[in-house]
């Protein structure tokens, strides 16, 4: 592979020179405010317009009944679990606008369209809701028992899905055998993907062609195409164009289709002109969906040689109020393909119930279920270790899968191809200097601090919608070469992997590639980027194309220098007969076709890859006012081999990043009794910032390359959100435990510290 000269996309950027949603103007465009509900559970008993359409500049306020009116369909669900008992899934598809009933605060009730954004605001506020004010549940447990107000009327509970992974008799059995047996409850915050970007999304609408195009930032322009030309206008796939730019932040939450996407066309169709919608800050959190918010219970059992004979988790995984296109999925399957960890456990039940509240949906954020199932798993060994009185890494290193045990087949059906985890592990130990720990408490119980350490063995599933990609290949006239894959750019930098898998196959400098994303009309279909899947399918159907079109180049070449292709090479620019020095160039053969332009196309299909690592991170915490700071942390990582080291690295300390702030900083509140958020704004909701983030010491381990695709890659995007927030964890409650302190939830806010220690010293 030729070495990377950095990433590509920076440049522009950092100039200043991106072109976001918002950043897109259109003739004659008219702006959209949702109007939402402030109540968590309600019957609408109406919704008053009159004074709203009165207002100077105000075009018309949508409401549900004219949807209905025109047929406009609802956002769709998918589930790949059954509903409690074995039936069909108990849940609503979730309307654009509430009907006759609101279910959490935030809920789209009306869609103002005006001239101008002050007029639409103004007129917004004299939209006129009343409402019947109902029960409500916000909590997950709470939601799940019998007698909890019904967030959808006549459902027979709130619990609408259920995932039974194994045989929970015989689990039962071996646990009650056991030699060794611990319990442990396990929450997981519910956390708001928070991007730079706000959405956005701008409607049009072509009369002539009876076809709506959607500007937005999607990470899956045909998905979000399919879902709303099949389910929400009911039209060929054909009339619907998504159109993509540049994207300031993603990481799974713009994967599917929002309410406000679908509005702006209706719309764009209703009144015939664009459409444009933007989120406030505070409206973000309102109305994005929120992820994790799992609350589950995790038993373990360990023979006389403290080796695990079994594993059972039950858990309850909120959906919030309507279950997303990828709610259900990422809340029971997709998460708990692995929810044995990079361990041994012969034996193992997982039930997931999924559970309706009155709180915003969730959906897909970086991991998606992945970060539950590893944090559980974490937790429960570090507990029992403790318990034990052995080292948490003594106790890992006795059940970590070995590498002579692969495939390693799990209770999911799924098997791990590759890795040396015990390796790993002890690579991570040496690289933190493990082994001096107690030299570095000691000066650290001299400042009057405690501190702690902690480790966590990490390890994804790589995942989509489906394993395929195609890639289309290009050679110009211009002396370029475009790559149109589906795969969406979103800051990962794919332009610059993508242009040096091509370049080491073409043998052209990087600057010679375009990549062509973020159009339904211009690459071929796709499932989008998400689930670290990019590389490993869209980079691996690049190559295939790349080939595919030097193939195609060599024949043309051949007829052109009357030769054969097997004596032709390619390189800088042009075609040329092995050992002479003729040649023609790869522009000249472009310019000689019909169209000026030599096209190929690659496909590439992958399974499940499972990149995996072990963090150690080591916290100091002020006893007095229960702050916490990461003073080393440090990783070893298998992400398969390695196409691009810096952005690998950008990754990695993105997701760590990510992962930090779940276990210190973020976290969703509502309040329990008006189901009203409190964490609402950026005063509330703590975002990580980087004076608060260590200098990360990460390493990446290229030994154990995959054959499951052509390049031997992993996906790399998940690991940092997956392993770093039991590895943090693990670390402060160490730093707690002299003081008796044997469990904390995340996030460890210093109040949160604060209050253990508090009631540690009453005891």
């Amino acid at each position: 592979m030729i070495e990377a000269p950095g990433r590509l996309e920076d440049r522009r950027l950092l100039r200043g020179q991106g072109r976001f949603t918002d950043d897109l103007r259109f003739a004659g465009e008219l702006h959209g405010v949702v109007v939402r509900s402030t109540h968590p559970a309600a019957d609408l008993r109406c919704v008053d317009t009159a004074a709203a359409n009165r207002v100077d500049g105000v075009v018309g306020v949508i409401t549900s009944d004219d949807l209905d009116a025109d047929g406009i369909g609802a956002l769709p669900f998918m589930s790949t679990v059954n509903g409690p008992g074995g039936g069909s899934v108990c849940a609503l598809a979730m309307p654009l606008l509430a009907r006759a009933v609101v279910r959490y605060v935030g809920e789209p009730v009306a869609f103002v369209v005006a001239e101008s954004l002050s007029a639409a605001l103004e007129a917004a506020e004299r939209v006129v809701v009343d409402y019947a004010v109902k029960p409500c549940v916000t909590d997950v447990l709470a939601a799940a028992q019998s007698s909890a107000p019904l967030v959808q009327d006549g459902s027979a509970g709130n619990v609408v899905a259920e995932l039974r992974m194994g045989d929970q008799a015989f689990c039962d059995g071996a646990l009650a055998r056991a030699r060794h047996r611990f319990c442990l409850r396990v929450r997981n915050n519910r956390l708001v993907p928070h991007a730079m970007e706000p959405r956005a999304a701008i409607g049009l609408y072509d009369t002539v062609e009876a076809a709506w195009t959607l500007r937005g930032a999607s990470q899956a322009p045909h998905h979000a195409r399919t879902i709303l030309a099949d389910d929400v206008f009911g039209v060929p796939r054909e009339r619907i164009r998504v159109r993509v730019g540049d994207i300031g932040g993603a990481f799974g939450g713009r994967i599917t289709p929002y309410p406000e996407d679908c509005l702006v066309l209706y719309a764009a169709r209703r009144y015939g002109r664009p459409i444009r919608w933007r989120a406030e800050r505070m409206e973000s959190f309102l109305a994005d969906y929120h992820a994790r918010d799992h609350a589950a219970e995790i038993e373990i059992g360990f023979d006389e040689g403290l080796r695990i004979v079994a594993l059972r988790v039950i858990d309850h995984a909120s959906l919030g109020a309507y279950a997303t296109p990828f709610g259900i999925p990422i809340a029971t399957t997709t998460g708990n393909r692995i929810a044995t960890g990079a361990y041994r456990v012969p034996i193992a039940a997982v039930t997931v119930k999924t559970v309706l509240t009155n709180t915003a949906p969730t959906g897909p954020y970086r991991g998606a279920g992945r970060p539950e199932a590893i944090h559980r798993i974490e937790r429960i060994l570090d507990f029992a270790a403790a318990r034990l009185g052995v080292e948490a890494v003594e106790l890992r290193r006795r059940n970590l899968v070995r590498k002579s045990e692969l495939p390693y087949r799990l209770v999911s059906g799924l098997a791990y191809d590759s890795g040396n985890f015990p390796r790993l592990l002890e690579r991570a130990l040496e690289l933190s200097d493990w082994q001096n720990f107690e030299t570095r408490r000691k000066a650290s119980r001299n400042e009057g601090l405690l501190r702690g350490r902690g480790l966590a063995y990490h390890i994804d599933s790589t995942s989509g919608l489906s394993p395929k990609e195609t890639v289309e290949a290009v050679a110009t006239s211009q002396d370029r070469v475009r790559l149109h894959a589906a795969t969406q750019e979103m800051g990962q930098g794919l332009k610059s992997t993508y242009a040096q898998i091509a370049s080491d196959i073409f043998k052209l400098p990087f600057d010679a590639f375009d990549v062509v994303q973020g159009d339904t009309q211009a690459t071929p279909e796709g499932p989008g980027s998400y689930g670290s899947r990019s590389l490993y399918t869209g980079g691996a159907a690049v190559a295939a194309a790349s080939e595919a079109l030097v193939e195609r180049l060599k024949a043309l070449a051949a007829d052109r220098l009357e030769a054969s292709p097997e004596d032709i090479e390619i390189a800088d620019g042009a075609l040329t007969i092995v050992g002479s020095d003729r040649r023609v160039p790869i522009a000249e053969l472009a310019a000689a076709e019909p169209d000026r332009e030599v096209r190929a196309r690659g496909e590439s299909e992958a399974p499940f890859c499972f990149p995996n690592g072990c963090y150690v991170c080591e916290v100091e915490v002020d006893p007095e006012t229960g702050a916490a700071w990461i003073d080393r942390f440090f990783g070893v990582d298998d992400v398969g081999r390695v196409v691009n080291v810096p952005i690998v690295h950008g990754q990695t300390h993105g997701g760590l990043a990510q992962g930090i702030a779940q276990a210190m900083l973020e976290e969703v509140r509502y309040d329990a009794s008006s189901g009203q958020l409190l964490t609402g704004s950026l005063m509330d909701y703590a975002l990580p910032r980087a004076d608060i983030l260590p200098s990360f010491v990460t390493l990446l381990d290229e030994e154990e390359v995959t054959k499951t695709n052509r390049l031997g890659v992993k996906g790399a995007g998940e690991c940092g959100a997956v392993g770093a927030p039991p590895a943090v964890t693990a670390a402060v409650l160490d730093a707690l435990r002299s003081h008796g302190i044997e469990h904390l939830d995340m996030p460890m806010t210093p109040e949160r510290i604060w209050r253990a220690l508090h009631d540690a010293r009453q005891t």
